[in-house]
Formats: C-alpha cells, structure tokens, sequence
C-alpha cells in the first residue's frame, strides 16, 4: 500500500465509509488558507500527503489559529495536504498479521497526547489485552479492510480513533511497525507481528516521552526524583544531561522518556495520569 494518505482515504473510503473521515485535499496553500478562514465552527485536522510522524498532524479552529510557519511545514515533503473535521475518540496503534487471509490483530496499544499550541504530541503507548472489547471491534470492523488491501500473509499495521463503537483509520501499511512497539513486545514476552497469533503479555507497558517546551541549554529538571519513584518505573529509555541542548517538541519522540511495567493495569494507568499532569507542568528547566 502506497504511503499517500490521499490513497489510503480513498481505498479505506471505497471498502467501508464508516471507516473513512469526510476529507478534503489541498494543492496549494493559498486554498486551504481560504478554506480554514472559511470554515468558522469546528476543529480541523491537517496532515501532510506523506509523513510516517504520528505528531504531523495540526489542529485549526477559531480558538486554535495556525501560524504561516506551522502550515508551511506541511508542504515540506511535498504532496498535499489531507483536511477533515476532529473527530472525537482515543487513538490505538493495531498491529497484527494477515494468516490466509483472515486479520490476527497481534498487538494494540492505547495512546496518550497531550496538547501542545496547534499539535496533539504522543506521550506513551500502553498495550491492550488481546480479549479486550476494544481489541474485539478493531479486529471485527478492519477485518474488510485487510482482506480487500493485503496480500493472503503478511503484516500489517493501523493507525485509528475509536470513540465508542465508531472506528476511524488514520493510516495503514503492509509492514511490520515501527520502534518502539515490537521492542515493547519483547519486554512483555509476546511475539507480536512476528508470530501468526496474539499471545497473553505479561503484565503491562508504556514508554512515557517528556514535552520539551522551550529549545535551550538543560539546566536542571523539575519532579524527575518523584517519577523515578512510580510502582511501575523501570528505567529511563533515555534523559539528557545537564548542560546538553535540548530542542523543542514538535514530533515524536520528545525530549526525555521513561520506561513503565507493571503486572496491575490499573496500577500503571494510574502512574501514567501522574505522568500526564508532570509533563502538563514542565520537566525541563532551560536556559
């Protein structure tokens, strides 16, 4: 399957429409400027034609503007640009393999963001049980999609909203996905894509990534001591020095993260709401 957003909504459109935004594409920035000044009620959604960074997407409303910098980086890698109204629900990463036809979803991860000026920013992934009601839907409702778009074997990986029983794909791929998701699969002792079925995982994990707010020089942290001292921390998957620039969020990744695991799911929940409200405060002290 071609990396063309435009593409994929329109195959995804043509196999089911309940799995499709309403969109619409622009060639050129000076039409969707007038669109967005056009539409005055609602949230939009602006992706670029070709991106794999899950933190492309920007948010424009009438208490969201957008500055000419932040659209113009939608052009960067060429194509157009996909707009469609917000629509409401949690994001999951599923992944899974296509065995004779028929989709085993192998690995689904709930997402957590927050909200930065026009951008929503992945801060973790947490797995979800493969007998879940979520993991249930997913499978029963991208089953067409799979079957109509994939070769008989093979893996494959979606990007959704789920808000109650309405799905929505974001994007899809013929492929194995990306780091850190089968890196996490191996802490939980699961095959993920590389199996042909879903496994019970052992206990729960989220890798949790820090907003960096301000580009500068590190000069300290705030509340660093308090999330090393979570039931579910494990380690840092990696943190700056004091002393090292530190570059502003406006993609994956962000500018420190930490690894959380713990056998209660609602112990780790709760550790990564704590984790949400300290990164809403600021972690990094900069110059």
């Amino acid at each position: 399957m071609t990396n063309s957003k435009v593409v994929q909504h329109e195959t995804v459109r043509r196999i089911d429409t309940r799995l499709a935004f309403e969109t619409a594409y622009f060639s050129d920035p000076g039409t969707l400027t007038r669109h967005l000044a056009e539409a005055a009620d609602g949230l939009k959604v602006l992706r670029p034609e070709f991106s794999a960074n899950t933190g492309s997407a920007l948010f424009a409303g009438p208490d969201r503007p957008l500055r000419p910098a932040d659209l113009d980086g939608l052009w960067r890698d060429g194509g157009r640009v996909v707009v469609h109204d917000f629509v409401p629900g949690t994001p999951y990463f599923a992944n899974g393999v296509v065995v004779d036809g028929q989709l085993c979803l192998t690995d689904t991860w709930r997402c957590y963001s927050l909200d930065e000026g026009p951008r929503s920013l992945l801060t973790a992934v947490v797995n979800v049980l493969p007998d879940s009601v979520e993991v249930k839907l997913l499978r029963e409702r991208l089953q067409p999609l799979a079957a109509a778009t994939a070769v008989a074997d093979g893996p494959v990986c979606f990007e959704v909203v789920l808000g109650g029983e309405q799905v929505k794909v974001v994007k899809f791929a013929h492929r194995v996905a990306g780091a850190p998701l089968p890196g996490l699969c191996d802490l939980l002792g699961v095959a993920g894509q590389s199996g042909r079925e879903a496994q019970a995982p052992d206990g729960f994990v989220a890798d949790y990534a820090f907003t960096v707010r301000r580009s500068g020089t590190l000069t300290g942290f705030t509340g660093l001591d308090e999330v090393r001292s979570l039931p579910s921390y494990r380690n840092d998957l990696f943190m700056p020095a004091l002393g090292e620039p530190v570059e502003r969020t406006v993609g994956e990744g962000g500018g420190a993260a930490v690894l959380l695991k713990h056998a209660d799911e609602a112990t780790l929940l709760a550790d990564v709401t704590f984790l949400q409200e300290v990164n809403r405060s600021g972690v990094f002290v900069v110059d």
